[in-house]
């Protein structure tokens, strides 16, 4: 998933690789930490060379590196842990 790092960073739980473009604000900052120190995702190459870098990180598994150990090592209970606390107030 090529995007900003948003909110749709926490998709790397469900075992999408996050592509991230230049973040936006501090917490986009923050997410983009995230996903590069944990190995969930990585920053965009420079978009000028795009058909260089892009497809020999596609070739070599980079990418399905980052989706698979989003998939085994992120949360993915947030809804359901969300719930249990307000029905239990």
């Amino acid at each position: 998933l090529w995007t900003k790092p948003s909110e749709l960073s926490f998709y790397a739980a469900l075992g999408i690789p996050i592509l991230a473009s230049d973040p936006v604000g501090s917490h986009e900052v923050s997410n983009l930490r995230f996903l590069v120190k944990g190995g969930y995702g990585m920053a965009q190459g420079d978009i000028r060379y795009l058909d260089q870098w892009f497809f020999d990180w596609l070739k070599s598994g980079y990418f399905a590196e980052k989706a698979i150990r989003g998939f085994l090592e992120l949360e993915k209970l947030g809804t359901m842990k969300v719930r249990e606390l307000v029905l239990s107030k």
